[in-house]
This record gives structure tokens, sequence and C-alpha cells, in this order.
């Protein structure tokens, strides 16, 4: 098919807002690698740029051997809660997504319908602190993990990818003697592999880049507990105090740490990437 000059003009056009849009992103974390790996007198002189000068891996050693940041630590404690919160989504939103896909269940509408009241009301922040208080989880872990572990969205999502599947497939299962769980987990779940990923993507990158959580329930008496954006944004405060070591470039250690603490999701982006986008369409389409 032969296009038309302004399907071409228009082709040109995307490619190069595409290419720039790129670049917005690409350069700023090329930038924050080329310091995290320059010395700090090189970042004294020339700043934030595109090439490593005085190479060395001074900040990344800073980061893992000094006792007041702590990244490791933090960082394991963020591999901890992503992990059990993202499992705990994948069974919330599976066991209830099934359920009000089932013709027999009771009370079906109602429990639909309290899926729509989390989307569009909020109980405020000063309700959630209360609620969590109450609970006796604060200065705990599971006060970020609990939380992040049901999302009424996703159950959206879910529920419209299993009302696609093909009815005949449960009825035959059940057919078999198969109970529902045995139904929802070994002939469901696998078919919905690409909600199931995207949902686990969702979920991973909000709990791994979630401060706030840790600010409001983990207090500085508990660093230990802390998720690694919580030390990065502690770590900013520290770096810019006028106290600290004049050998030590701010740039450096913070940029080491931000690498640090964006490499796992990177990691583990492009190989949940491929079920992302067909995942998100088909469990948004209602038929």
């Amino acid at each position: 098919m032969v296009k038309s000059t302004s399907e071409k003009a228009f082709d040109v056009g995307n490619i190069i807002f595409m290419i720039l849009l790129s670049a917005m992103f690409i350069f700023p974390l090329l930038m924050i690698i080329c310091v995290s790996l320059s010395s700090s007198e090189a970042i004294s002189k020339y700043g934030y740029s595109l090439i490593i000068r005085g190479f060395t891996f001074k900040w990344y050693q800073y980061i893992f051997v000094d006792e007041s940041v702590s990244i490791l630590r933090a960082m394991l404690n963020s591999v901890f809660m992503t992990v059990t919160a993202t499992v705990i989504m994948v069974i919330n939103v599976s066991l209830y997504s099934y359920a009000v896909t089932r013709p027999e269940l009771q009370m079906r509408k109602f429990f639909n319908l309290l899926l729509v009241i989390p989307m569009l009301f909020a109980g405020g922040t000063i309700p959630y602190y209360l609620i969590i208080k109450n609970l006796g989880l604060l200065n705990s872990q599971w006060a970020i993990i609990l939380p992040s572990g049901v999302n009424a969205w996703f159950i959206m999502l879910a529920k419209n990818f299993f009302k696609s599947l093909p009815e005949s497939l449960v009825e035959s299962a059940k057919l078999e003697g198969a109970t529902n769980i045995q139904v929802l987990y070994k002939i469901v779940v696998p078919l919905a592999f690409p909600i199931i990923a995207t949902i686990i993507l969702y979920t991973a990158v909000a709990v791994w880049n979630d401060w706030f959580q840790a600010s409001l329930f983990l207090d500085s008496a508990h660093k230990h507990l802390w998720p690694v954006q919580a030390v990065l944004n502690e770590l900013n405060t520290s770096l810019n105090n006028t106290g600290r070591d004049p050998t030590v470039s701010a740039q450096g250690v913070y940029s080491a740490a931000i690498v640090m603490a964006t490499l796992p999701i990177v990691i583990v982006y492009p190989f949940l990437q491929r079920f992302f986008i067909g995942g998100a369409l088909v469990g948004g389409v209602k038929e």
C-alpha cells in the first residue's frame, strides 16, 4: 500500500518525536551513570556530563561500606517487601476476580459494586494512618506490604480477562472432578499469564519506588527496616548538610545510589514487557 504525502510526513514527525522523547529519558540516566563513575575532582569541575572522567568505583564502595548509608540492607528490605506484596497481590486479585465471574456466586452484583467504591473514593491519609496504627502495624514492614497486596483496578482488569476465557474449559474441568481452586490455578491463571504479568510488573514497580508509606509508618528509630527509596531520600538530605565530609562528592554518592536502586527494575522489566501491552489491553476491554 502506497502511503500519501501526509502519511509519510506524519511517520517522519512521529519518528522524530519518539527519538526526542527517548533522548529525554536516556540522557539523564546516562549522565547519572557517568557521574557515579567519575572522581570527585571531575565532578566538581565539570558537574553532570556524558563523559566519565577520573574513572572510579569510590562512590559505589561508599554506599555499600559506609554504615550510615546501608544501601545493601535497604535493597534487601525492598526486595522482601516487593516480592511479598506482589505474591499477595496476585493471590488476592486472582481469587476475587475469578469469584465475581462465576454465575453461581451469590450477591455477585454487590461484590462488583465493592470494586467501584475504592476506585472513586479514598479514605485519606489520616484515616489510613489510624487504621495501620490500630492494627498494630506501625514500624513494621507489613504496614507497607499488606496495603500493597490488593488493588481494585487490577481486579477489574483480571475479571475482564477471565470473562473472555471459554466457559467450556471450566465446565470440562469440573466434570473431571476439579474444584474451583484447582480450576483457577491449573487452568485459568496459566491461560491468563499476560494479565498476571502486567499486574506483577505494576505492583513490583509501585512497591519498589514507594517511599511515602515508609516515611509515614517507619520512624527513624527503625532505619533497619527502611526500603531503598526511603534511604535515598535520607541520603539526599544528609549529603546536602554543610557538616559532611568535604572529600565526599554528594553528586557521586547520590548518583551511585540511584543507579543501584534502579538496576533491579531495569533488569526485571524486559522479561515482563512483552506481556505488558497485551495484558493491559485485553484486561482493559470489556465486551
